[in-house]
């Protein structure tokens, strides 16, 4: 029997999560059953089975594989030397990205991961990882934007990056529920919060990246 490439693997396990997401997604996770992500899927229960002995560990790796997603939307501009306007591009990332079919739909699984990890603890270390990991990366940015004096050194980097990422999940969580909102006002809102720690003026070109989107929902 010929030896199945690294790649293929890679490629068929990749084709597993995004039927397991979709189902997730559009179902939830208590309703969904394995014969649901193998229809999905287009693959043989064999082949499914193979990767994931159970829906629970389809599950857990459904939620490895969204903070892998997120930490890929939390790479700012390497070429940018002012963390404010780093800060900015994270932004205006998960913004954009919520916008996208594909971003919501990790957003649906994403609050029923959030709902999961009150029971199980895997998962709950899961998104416990996912949520210090932004914090962890805006911190270092603002403590930056000290060093450099663009940044009132009186806050508390932490805190502030705390909130700054509460702020986002509420976006997201509103956002599920139907609520309408607009890219532009989102980002806005975040700028005045910017502007509220920064030691300068904001400069005007930094709020008008949505300004012509501004009555599309989020």
């Amino acid at each position: 029997m010929p030896k199945i490439k690294p790649e293929t693997l890679a490629a068929r396990r990749e084709q597993i999560l995004r039927a397991a997401e979709t189902c997730f997604a559009r179902q939830g996770f208590h309703q969904t059953t394995m014969q649901d992500v193998i229809k999905e899927s287009e693959l043989s229960a064999g082949c499914i089975y193979s990767y994931f002995a159970s829906k629970e560990e389809l599950i857990q790796a459904i939620g490895e594989h969204r903070h892998m997603r997120d930490a890929a939307l939390l790479i700012a501009d390497g070429d940018n030397a002012d963390p404010l306007e780093s800060l900015r591009a994270i932004a205006r990332g998960f913004l954009v990205d919520l916008q996208k079919d594909e971003g919501l739909r990790s957003r649906r699984v994403a609050l029923q991961l959030w709902a999961e990890a009150l029971r199980d603890d895997i998962i709950r270390a899961q998104v416990a990882t996912g949520i210090r990991k932004p914090i962890t990366v805006i911190a270092k940015l603002l403590r930056h934007g000290q060093r450099l004096g663009l940044i009132d050194r009186t806050i508390n980097p932490q805190l502030i990056a705390r909130t700054m990422v509460a702020m986002f999940q509420g976006i997201v969580l509103q956002r599920l529920w139907g609520e309408r909102f607009s890219a532009a006002a989102a980002m806005d809102a975040f700028d005045t919060l910017l502007a509220g720690i920064s030691r300068r003026e904001k400069t005007s070109s930094s709020r008008n990246v949505f300004r012509h989107r501004s009555s599309d929902p989020l």
